[in-house]
């Protein structure tokens, strides 16, 4: 059944959040799993910080899989509708969250927005600086906690006192997410995780997309993520040599952003880089 991307654009734009669902196949699924795995007994001797285990720089740890993940078509598309054709790759993590008691796992709750957040000038949407792209493991349920947000927090001057900052919002809403299906986040929404109190390990992917002009955490000076640059720009794709920083065109096209409505102007940018990358086959 195709999406209907232009009502996941609405849901983003009033809610902050939208879900694709089943987006990952069962071949990205089942290397997840075997990659979780993997991370697992690799770090079996180490003590969690609190509850939770995190991994960076798996681009180098798994080359050819996770670059085709951070990489893919449906999930650039949709980010440019967003951000326009900006779309670099901030960071990539994989995080496992131990089980608990259900007393602590409510106690997990930290409500936060994400970084490059810009809030509380308008209640006007604004497009995001950044966006996070999760995918949870297993499916979600209650005791393997729920994804907590506050629908519209994103263009509203809403903040957590600190005393409430680990406790559930009147306004929140829950999601359980599903193995395979995939949450887009405004940088700008309050949301939370919960704690896991069921009887398994939970644990998700976080591809953190910015801006191409903010700095970022992922190491880029590997031979893998080298490698793909020097493919993309062979193959005239602006897109994926954006994707890691090289951009050739930012300042002019950041210089132009007032010829144009924002979004007509992405769409012009979009169809340039189309037809630039197609022209590689006409010779």
């Amino acid at each position: 059944m195709p999406r209907d991307i232009a009502q996941h654009l609405e849901d983003f734009k009033q809610n902050g959040l939208t879900v694709l669902e089943s987006q990952l196949d069962e071949i990205a699924l089942d290397r997840w799993r075997f990659i979780f795995q993997q991370e697992l007994a690799q770090n079996s001797n180490q003590t969690p910080t609190g509850n939770r285990h995190d991994t960076y720089q798996l681009i180098e740890k798994y080359p050819n899989f996770a670059l085709s993940f951070v990489s893919n078509t449906e999930v650039l598309d949709f980010l440019e509708l967003l951000i326009g054709p900006f779309v670099s790759l901030e960071a990539m993590a994989f995080a496992s969250t131990y089980p608990t008691t259900p007393e602590d796992a409510i106690g997990s709750i930290k409500w936060h927005r994400d970084m490059w957040a810009s809030v509380g000038r308008t209640d006007d949407y604004l497009p995001p600086n950044a966006v996070n792209v999760l995918n949870y493991f297993p499916h979600i349920d209650p005791a393997r906690g729920a994804f907590r947000f506050i629908p519209g927090s994103h263009r509203k001057s809403i903040f957590v006192n600190a005393d409430q900052s680990r406790r559930p919002h009147p306004k929140e809403q829950l999601v359980y997410p599903k193995s395979g299906d995939t949450l887009f986040i405004h940088s700008g929404l309050l949301h939370s995780g919960t704690g896991n109190y069921s009887d398994e390990m939970r644990y998700f992917v976080s591809r953190f997309y910015a801006k191409c002009w903010y700095p970022r955490r992922e190491q880029v000076d590997i031979p893998a993520i080298q490698s793909f640059i020097a493919e993309a720009e062979l193959n005239r794709d602006r897109r994926l040599m954006r994707l890691f920083g090289k951009d050739d065109l930012l300042l002019s096209r950041a210089g132009r952003s007032g010829t144009l409505p924002e979004v007509e102007i992405w769409q012009k940018w979009v169809e340039e880089d189309r037809q630039y990358k197609s022209t590689i086959d006409l010779e």
